[in-house]
């Protein structure tokens, strides 16, 4: 399939109106105009526009995978308060996707973003029943995806230090803590049907699943001295633009691997 440019839009219609009803007026009950990018160097501002596109492309890939999520929970019987539950986060993933992609708009606008469609959701193999599904896409998701993103997020949050990027970052926040839970949840109730074959393979995807999420923190050392990063920025500016100082934020995610990722897993028989 040919690729597409990462782009969003609002109808315009009446189902705007029904969209602000439900996830508030946001243009209006955030503070952007308190930001003022002129504030920032050209280049650390550049960084920022990407880094929150990114963001916002991240949430729209995983608002996709919640669904894919959904259909697969409700193909399998799950009851019905984990279908409940889990029908909510898509329209949570579609707040953090304006909310980002608002920020982005506000430091100078989104950077390119080229995707195949067919790439934001998981490939699951073909052969696997509808719980083999269910529970894969539940482990990959949300025992290791929002697992592993609620602490990070929540210590970008901490570190926030404008009143813009803390506000989103609170909102974010604030839905992925139940997104994490939700996925050992399921695990609680689906535990003691688990074959020794089945939590093997659930294993493997976890660790697929990590892997690919390391490039997060394993980008290059960057340090502060004097209040200044390695590349010349100030540690100032960075927390105002909504980011941790790199060291931490690795430290952090080590620490949140083994202790929001690895051992809950253990806990039900899934090792990484």
């Amino acid at each position: 399939m040919a690729r597409e440019v990462f782009d969003l839009s609002f109808s315009n219609g009446f189902a705007r109106t029904l969209h602000e009803r439900a996830l508030g007026d946001i243009e209006h009950e955030y503070p952007w105009q308190s930001l003022d990018p002129s504030r920032y160097p050209p280049l650390l501002l550049a960084r920022a526009r990407v880094g929150w596109t990114e963001n916002a492309f991240n949430e729209f890939c995983t608002a996709a995978a919640m669904g894919q999520m959904l259909q697969a929970l409700v193909q399998a019987r799950a009851p019905l308060d984990l279908i409940g539950m889990a029908s909510r986060f898509a329209i949570e993933e579609v707040l953090h996707v304006e909310l980002c992609a608002r920020m982005a708009m506000r430091l100078g606008g989104g950077a390119p973003i080229h995707y195949d469609p067919e790439d934001i959701v998981f490939d699951l193999d073909p052969s696997l029943t509808p719980l083999e599904r269910s529970n894969e896409l539940v482990v990959r998701l949300c025992c290791v995806g929002e697992a592993l993103s609620f602490p990070l997020l929540s210590g970008a949050m901490r570190s926030a230090s404008h009143p813009l990027s803390r506000s989103i970052l609170e909102t974010i926040v604030r839905d992925e803590a139940h997104h994490g839970n939700f996925g050992f949840l399921y695990l609680d109730w689906i535990r003691a049907d688990l074959r020794p074959a089945e939590r093997d393979r659930l294993g493997k995807a976890a660790r697929q699943t990590l892997d690919a999420y390391r490039s997060l923190w394993e980008r290059g050392p960057s340090h502060v001295v004097d209040g200044v990063t390695s590349e010349g920025f100030l540690l100032e500016h960075v927390r105002e633009l909504g980011w941790m100082e790199a060291s931490a934020y690795a430290e952090l995610a080590r620490v949140t691997i083994e202790e929001s990722v690895r051992a809950p897993l253990a806990r039900v028989g899934i090792s990484l």
